[in-house]
């Protein structure tokens, strides 16, 4: 294990090290637009807004774009053209202000995109990225991250900023590439002093007093085991509109459909990829129209176990990093938050499945 040093920088000079990183990268941060904040390139490093509580999506299409394509077909010439390399861009990518429970979901999304079989698409825009984290020292509005333990991230960054006393923040060096961005400013960076630990401490401290509880993940596999018949899942099925917004701004939902798009000159070809999500009706619809998840409350108990349960007998963690994304995207009002922790309670003193209420 490498122990590397830590720094401190003041607040005011992360400005220069982003006008400095320009020159090398594409610079993505969070900016804000009208009432919301987006993940978004800057050219300016005064546009970004790093006090932000949660961007309305993850940085996850800044890795797996909604929609790609993936080849290309031409009927005439009887060419096949693989587009990988060129939805790669050429320049690296410096992402600026990511969250804990963002860096979590990336680490999730290496699970499944390098697992059995990797994902070159992902994985060459990943290894292109460095990623400058920020520590939240406070609770967003929707957000339950220290209830799935994503409130903290122990690797899957390069430079880690935790906000200290005196304007100033707490560097934690993650990666050889996080040492890189120190050499294109050494002048911005001091070694971080007993007095800086310190500080440092005192910062987790707050940290860990003002971020809440809201369920606890020890018996939640039971609990789910348990709860597949509730009529909690009738109940909020009736409400949900299974437009899939929830997943599509979750920063761990990595399905997609591949279609083949022909032109109207039916001379070419172009095989894409698209985001899809198990909300949709057609996303279990199988040969001879049989549908496996046909009802729209069993398509929303599916994400849920899918993400709760699934998941970590897939990864061997769970697939939510409580972000509150998904709640604040819900038209209907259903709160993933909620409904787990109401099936915690329904089902808090049931040693077995005839138990419950």
């Amino acid at each position: 294990m490498v122990i590397m040093q830590n720094y401190v920088i003041k607040k005011e000079d992360l400005n220069k090290l982003v006008e400095r990183a320009l020159d090398d990268y594409d610079v993505y941060a969070p900016v804000q637009k009208k009432s919301i904040h987006v993940y978004d390139q800057i050219s300016d490093p005064a546009s970004m807004d790093l006090n932000y509580g949660q961007t309305m999506t993850s940085a996850k299409k800044l890795f797996n774009p909604p929609v790609e394509n993936m080849m290309t077909f031409d009927f005439d010439k009887k060419e096949i053209k693989d587009r990988l390399e060129d939805t790669i861009p050429e320049t690296p990518s410096l992402i600026v202000g990511l969250h804990a429970c963002d860096i979590n979901g990336l680490l999730f999304l290496d699970r499944v995109y390098g697992g059995e079989y990797d994902d070159l698409y992902y994985q060459k825009r990943r290894e292109k990225t460095t990623i400058i984290g920020l520590n939240c020292l406070e609770s967003c509005e929707s957000g339950f991250c220290r209830s799935v333990n994503t409130h903290i991230v122990l690797e899957g960054y390069d430079l880690f900023l935790t906000p200290i006393e005196d304007e100033r923040y707490y560097v934690n060096v993650g990666s050889p590439k996080g040492d890189r961005l120190i050499t294109l400013a050494p002048d911005l960076f001091e070694e971080a002093t007993e007095d800086d630990v310190d500080a440092f401490r005192k910062s987790l401290q707050k940290k860990h007093e003002s971020l809440p509880v809201e369920f606890h993940l020890d018996n939640l596999t039971e609990t789910l085991d348990m709860a597949w018949d509730d009529p909690i899942w009738e109940e909020i099925g009736e409400d949900c509109m299974n437009c899939g917004s929830c997943a599509l701004v979750c920063p761990t939902c990595y399905c997609f459909d591949v279609v083949d798009e022909v032109g109207l000159d039916l001379k070419e070809s172009t095989r894409k990829r698209k985001w899809d999500t198990c909300l949709y009706y057609d996303f279990a619809l199988v040969a001879g129209n049989h549908n496996f998840r046909e009802e729209p409350e069993a398509r929303l108990k599916y994400r849920f176990y899918h993400k709760m349960r699934g998941a970590v007998h897939d990864q061997g963690i769970i697939a939510c990093t409580g972000c509150g994304r998904c709640i604040d995207a819900c038209p209907a009002g259903i709160s993933f938050l909620d409904v787990l922790a109401q099936l915690q309670k329904n089902w808090a003193s049931a040693p077995t499945i005839e138990g419950g209420n």
